[in-house]
């Protein structure tokens, strides 16, 4: 989601699109939200799942803003999803009580969603902090036994010119302690929609971002030898051949399977994104793309999940809901390789 509007919304909250999945009196005493779920066989994916094409869960949204006075209670979003151990974690934006914060939730099945009641797991930073206005883009890779979250923050009363990137970890997806801001080396930054690759080969951090700065071309890419030294004043700019800058096209979900590096992203027009269709592209270097289709399915923010060799998850954001009051998160659900994704799905 865009950030620039985050200070101003005052949305009143609307009855809710679908039945909320809460913790149901919560985890046992002592418990993580991760411990309250189990892990249920693949096969009841594999049921909904579209062969060789996404198909949409019918039972969608999977995942909605919370009760009126909730602290998500304007719109749910931009999510970020692992599984570990069986247990699949969703890692998300809140929209409510004038402010966006970072929520979590956890299913034993990806389809039923129960919200942690530790949220908002990542609130704001310290008072007059570079985080203490709002905490956003939530992304996270689960490696070594810790939940390594990269996001999105501004400070308190800002309203643009410092949307800046910071790390924290965790080891239990609902306790994170904040390691600092990453990007502090660029003036005036306008980041947003981060996804980070761990490129095996090289052992290096890749992070996929867009610059509003650099509008219309606002795709870039920044390397890291570790989680927190981006080199972001020589972030190099991400192309997808033949796509014009008319929409322009970002919201990149980038990950390498079977040696591939392969790329999720949408079109983007303002205000809400209506009627923008996602597309997948191949790569062989990660900066330089070609559009294998560009039309899967009709939404954006896709977050791709692979349960199995020939089995994937797509979680994102509805039609004509960008940054908007009531948006939801979605899932689709795909039996094939995801580069080769075919007929587009409503």
């Amino acid at each position: 989601m865009s950030k620039r509007r985050f200070i101003s919304f005052t949305g009143r909250a609307i009855p809710l699109l679908s039945a909320l999945c809460v913790f149901g009196g919560g985890p046992a005493r002592g418990q993580t939200a991760a411990e309250a779920v189990k892990s249920p066989p693949a096969e009841t994916l594999r049921k909904l799942a579209g062969k060789n094409e996404w198909r949409p869960y019918p039972g969608n949204p999977v995942l909605t803003r919370g009760k009126k006075g909730e602290w998500d209670d304007w719109a749910v979003g931009s999510m970020s999803v692992v599984r570990v151990d069986g247990t699949f974690h969703m890692f998300y934006e809140g929209w409510g009580q004038g402010t966006i914060r970072i929520g979590h939730a956890v299913s034993a099945d990806g389809i039923q969603w129960k919200k942690d009641p530790a949220n908002p797991v990542l609130g704001h930073g310290p008072a007059g902090g570079w985080d203490s206005g709002a905490t956003w883009d939530a992304f996270v890779l689960h490696e070594d036994g810790v939940f390594k979250l990269w996001y999105g923050a501004t400070p308190s009363g800002d309203v643009g010119g410092r949307f800046h990137w910071g790390y924290a970890e965790s080891k239990d997806g609902s306790r994170f302690e904040r390691k600092g801001l990453i990007s502090g080396a660029v003036a005036n930054a306008e980041f947003e929609d981060d996804h980070v690759v761990h490129d095996a080969a090289s052992g290096r951090y890749f992070m996929y971002y867009w610059d509003r700065n650099r509008e219309p071309k606002g795709l870039y890419r920044a390397e890291s030898k570790n989680e927190t030294a981006f080199d972001f004043p020589n972030a190099k700019p991400v192309v997808i051949e033949g796509l014009s800058d008319t929409p322009m096209h970002k919201f990149t979900h980038v990950f390498q399977e079977d040696g591939k590096w392969i790329m999720y992203y949408a079109e983007f027009k303002r205000p809400r994104c209506l009627d923008c269709a996602t597309g997948v592209a191949v790569s062989t270097d990660g900066l330089r793309w070609k559009v294998r289709n560009g039309n899967v399915l009709t939404g954006q923010d896709a977050e791709i999940l692979k349960v199995e060799p020939d089995l994937h998850l797509m979680y994102y954001s509805p039609n004509g809901f960008f940054d908007g009051e009531g948006c939801d998160v979605r899932l689709a659900v795909l039996e094939g390789p995801p580069e080769a994704a075919g007929t587009p799905a409503k």
